[in-house]
């Protein structure tokens, strides 16, 4: 058995070999650890991130991240994720880099997946991250849902007047119901029912002349304003804003409850991409998942991790049905939703 002198000897004479060689010797994955990439994303010294969180949520967000990880400064810039993408891949073409992360919903993601342009990470074994929100290869980070029971205007609807999805066909509510323009709702849908149901509800609303809103706080707003008395694409969780606040809005004890899944994308040429991997652990921890429904009403609805949404319609013994992680299926859904909505040619 050779003694602990020899064996020092053996693995300085290869260290020095090494040195020699102009190798550097580090400990594996040592720069896998959560301290080394903070030093290394203080050194890049910000963030940039496109997508959901309004200013009231970037603001909680931004202020709590920064005092776990001085030193980074966070630009966060609200758009929706059907521009952002588009604008991210005409400036790829360019050969400019400019962006860390966007937010979207599955339909999109099929878009940078098919360009190779998001950066695959071992999200669980270096930082810790749930399995269940990592999708893709590592490439995308599942960051909430965007659940959309069917709502309607408490002035309007009366208390158990929908018992059923197809009392919200009526005539009676012919020109009253409002529809948000990209369909979402019923690309979830079609998972549960069949495509040919969930477009042959859609078509059908369609013929009783529906309002078409952008946007699923924009639809709870119309519907709060009474411009309509039910709501297909209003957000969960903004609703529950809204009724808390007293505005005339409430969800129906129906399900199933569609919800999609929103992830968030590491860019494959992200300028901060030490940067990154921290947002994305902090976003999805417990306190980066409270501070976005308190401020946004945003929520995850099932798994481990699910939020205060997800136990009330657990409580309501409602089922949730999440949109299909098949990027390209459920790309093809979204448009056949919208060509019948017509917001998508």
């Amino acid at each position: 058995m050779k003694s602990l002198s020899t064996i020092s000897a053996a693995i300085g004479a290869i260290v020095g070999v090494a040195l020699a060689a102009g190798v550097t010797v580090k400990p594996a994955h040592a720069q896998d650890t959560e301290r080394a990439i903070y030093e290394a994303a203080k050194k890049e010294g910000k963030l940039v991130y496109w997508g959901s969180p309004d200013n009231k949520t970037a603001r909680a967000l931004t202020d709590r991240f920064n005092q776990l990880y001085p030193g980074i400064q966070v630009e966060i810039f609200k758009i929706q994720p059907a521009p952002a993408i588009e604008r991210i891949i005409t400036a790829a073409n360019a050969g400019r880099h400019e962006v860390d992360i966007v937010d979207s919903q599955l339909g999109y993601v099929k878009l940078l997946l098919d360009r190779g342009m998001l950066q695959a990470y071992p999200w669980e074994k270096n930082l810790g991250i749930d399995p269940e929100r990592i999708l893709y290869d590592n490439k995308a980070i599942v960051g909430w849902h965007l659940d959309t029971p069917l709502a309607y205007n408490t002035n309007l609807v009366k208390a158990g007047e929908l018992k059923s999805w197809d009392d919200a066909l009526n005539p009676k509510w012919s020109g009253k119901l409002i529809v948000e323009a990209r369909g979402f709702m019923f690309a979830v849908l079609a998972g549960a029912w069949g495509e040919q149901k969930a477009f042959d509800y859609l078509k059908k609303i369609m013929a009783n002349k529906p309002i078409i809103t952008k946007g699923g706080t924009n639809t709870i707003e119309a519907l709060a304003g009474g411009q309509g008395a039910i709501a297909f694409g209003a957000y969960g969780g903004i609703l529950q804003q809204y009724t808390d606040q007293g505005a005339p809005v409430d969800w129906v004890r129906l399900g199933p409850i569609p919800a999609q899944i929103a992830v968030l994308l590491p860019l494959k040429d992200a300028p901060h991409p030490n940067a990154s991997k921290l947002w994305i652990k902090f976003f999805t921890s417990p306190e980066g998942q409270e501070i976005l429904y308190k401020a946004q009403g945003l929520d995850t609805v099932r798994g481990r991790d699910m939020g205060p949404l997800g136990q009330r319609y657990k409580a309501a013994h409602l089922d949730t049905v999440m949109e299909l992680t098949d990027a390209e299926k459920m790309r093809t859904l979204v448009a056949k939703a919208g060509s019948i909505i017509g917001a998508l040619k």
